[in-house]
């Protein structure tokens, strides 16, 4: 697993130097019905081939920073983007992934779909959904998120995002997410 790992990391790396992306995320999450914090950061390099978005995510999550339980995850993500119709959007995206714990790790899937609409002033907005579940459904994965995010163009190679989601479910949680992303 980890020469996959390895393989599919230096692939994606190469591609994004090649016309592609690099992104840092950064969220804090809060379980709605714990009330506990749990704080998240990922990477993500990918490249676009026209409509098409082809992307790998790696994260790490913590209850808390430097303490607390720990989990890690990849994401394998093909997005397709349709249309133009006065810069409105609509998206579907299809994620295989493996969730990484002290306990158990799985494999999971996810579908996304979406639209991007453009605000003005370098702005834009995105509103979405995704359903995720484990392929072995006794691992409580079965989830549904909504997200709104609102994205600015810093320069024509850097932007930033701010998105709140809210997830329901297996989990339940309300999450805020930075976003820096340099194109190449």
């Amino acid at each position: 697993m980890k020469k996959i790992l390895v393989a599919a990391v230096m692939a994606f790396a190469g591609s994004a130097f090649a016309g592609g992306y690099a992104s840092l995320e950064y969220s804090n999450e809060t379980n709605r019905a714990t009330d506990a914090d749990n704080i998240k950061e990922a990477l993500v390099v990918g490249m676009k081939d026209g409509d098409t978005d082809y992307s790998i995510k790696m994260e790490n999550s913590q209850t808390e920073f430097g303490s607390g339980s720990i989990s890690q995850g990849l994401e394998v993500r093909v997005k397709q983007s349709f249309g133009d119709k006065g810069g409105i959007r609509p998206y579907v995206g299809v994620r295989l992934g493996e969730k990484v714990s002290s306990s158990t790790h799985f494999s999971h899937y996810a579908f996304d779909a979406g639209v991007k609409i453009p605000l003005g002033a370098g702005f834009t907005g995105d509103l979405g959904a995704r359903y995720r579940d484990a392929f072995d459904t006794s691992n409580s994965y079965t989830t549904q998120r909504a997200h709104l995010a609102v994205g600015y163009d810093l320069t024509k190679q850097d932007s930033l995002a701010v998105r709140w989601s809210r997830t329901w479910g297996d989990e339940e949680k309300d999450a805020v997410r930075l976003q820096y992303t340099r194109s190449f």
